[in-house]
């Protein structure tokens, strides 16, 4: 089962479906409020799992692999900690793990990949969302996202063409309700208690080039009593794009030992 990111994106993940879908049978969805799903209250984390578990009933398994990236990636991560006996592995990619410092050093990367010029128009945009309209807000939101985009690459200069999320709209509001419910999460230490507790076989896996700090995926890992962390080389936040083989190499490695 394959969780895309956002929140509030869509499914995107095709390319890592491909380089697994002849060892296992591989699902992709979007979800809830997200793409061609209904938004349909309440957009909660313990919701999005709960649809995570009615898939995996709805389609007759008695366990999966879950496999997440980014915002998916702890989605994937809570399904696990909640549904143990029903995941065979997890596959957790470019997520920011459960400790909320990785907030203050993701913003100091990321505005390191910027030039001085863009860092000032996204200061410009951050101050104009704080007071913007409904309206305004959408273009506003679609523009900062377009700027941060090339942040998340190792070398942007090498990716021929950045992948584009605008085939549906992206639910900014479910971004931010669910992107506040984790922080909350992240800042009670709850979820390290749980995370300790959940010995499903996991595979924490991220590029070098991720702004988002590598040191929270690996403290994710050595948290979990059956994770193991691998970073690829020269890849950023979607390892897939600018080091494909790697990717498959690693995901098919780790498949074929927990299966």
């Amino acid at each position: 089962m394959l969780c895309h990111g956002g929140p509030g994106l869509y499914d995107y993940l095709e390319p890592v479906a491909a380089m697994v879908d002849d060892l296992a049978t591989v699902h992709r969805y979007d979800q809830r409020g997200c793409g061609r799903s209904q938004d349909a209250p309440p957009g909660d984390i313990a919701t999005f799992v709960a649809d995570l578990e009615a898939l995996r009933v709805h389609w007759g398994y008695d366990a999966w692999t879950v496999l997440g990236h980014s915002w998916g990636a702890d989605l994937a991560l809570m399904y696990a900690i909640r549904h143990p006996e029903r995941a065979t592995g997890l596959i957790y990619i470019s997520g920011t793990g459960v400790d909320p410092g990785w907030h203050a050093e993701y913003r100091r990367n990321r505005a390191a990949k910027l030039s001085p010029s863009d860092r000032e128009r996204l200061r410009r945009l951050d101050e104009r969302r704080a007071i913007a309209s409904e309206p305004d807000l959408a273009r506003i939101n679609a523009e900062r996202s377009e700027l941060l985009a090339r942040t998340e690459y190792f070398d942007v200069t090498q990716v021929k063409q950045t992948p584009r999320h605008d085939r549906f709209p992206v639910n900014f509001a479910l971004n931010a309700a669910l992107g506040a419910e984790a922080n909350r999460l992240e800042e009670t230490g709850e979820l390290r208690a749980q995370v300790r507790r959940t010995a499903v076989p996991t595979l924490v896996l991220d590029g070098e080039g991720d702004p988002r700090p590598q040191w929270a995926r690996a403290q994710l890992a050595a948290l979990l009593p059956a994770g193991c962390h691998v970073t690829i080389a020269r890849a950023g936040h979607e390892p897939w794009i600018e080091r494909p083989e790697a990717t498959r190499c690693t995901l098919r490695k780790f498949l074929t030992a927990s299966a």
